[in-house]
This record gives structure tokens, sequence and C-alpha cells, in this order.
């Protein structure tokens, strides 16, 4: 029998977090196959960042709340089929 390296993505919620954001995603990257940003509508340079780290970012046009990024995020993963899906805040 083959044991197969589990798929894990990172789903982190954020809201006008660029002071660390970019800290967040590059510690969770070194753990995980996939980290996907919900930006829930910040105001700051949140999605530019997560952008230019080369990970998913999803937008809410304006601020839902962190419940619903977190359904946004766990939307998308489930999509993905990972063997496990992890929160970061």
């Amino acid at each position: 029998m083959v044991n197969k390296k589990p798929f894990i993505v990172a789903c982190i919620p954020a809201y006008d977090e660029e002071g660390s954001i970019a800290k967040v995603i590059v510690k969770a990257m070194k753990h995980v196959d996939k980290v996907i940003v919900c930006d829930d509508g910040s105001s700051d340079l949140t999605r530019e960042i997560a952008d230019r780290l080369g990970v998913e970012v999803l937008r809410h046009e304006e601020n839902l709340s962190e419940g619903a990024a977190l359904r946004t995020l766990f939307s998308r993963a489930i999509r993905l089929c990972p063997d496990a899906a992890v929160t970061l805040d």
C-alpha cells in the first residue's frame, strides 16, 4: 500500500490586515499545499499583498463578517477536495 501525502488547504479570513497578512501567508505556505485568503472588504492593501504572494484571493466587496468570509473559504476549499482544511486568523 502506498501512502500518499495528504492535500491540505489553509483558509485565511482577512479584514484590513495589511500589517500582518504577509507573515501569516508565508508561514502557512511552509505547512500546507494551498493557501486561500478571503479579503472581507478591506480598505487597505490586504488583497494586493496576498495577490503578490501568489495565493488564491477571494474578495467580498464590503465587510460581511468573519463568518461570511469563512463560508466563502469553505465553499472554495470543498471544491478542491482536500484531505484537510485549516483556518488561520
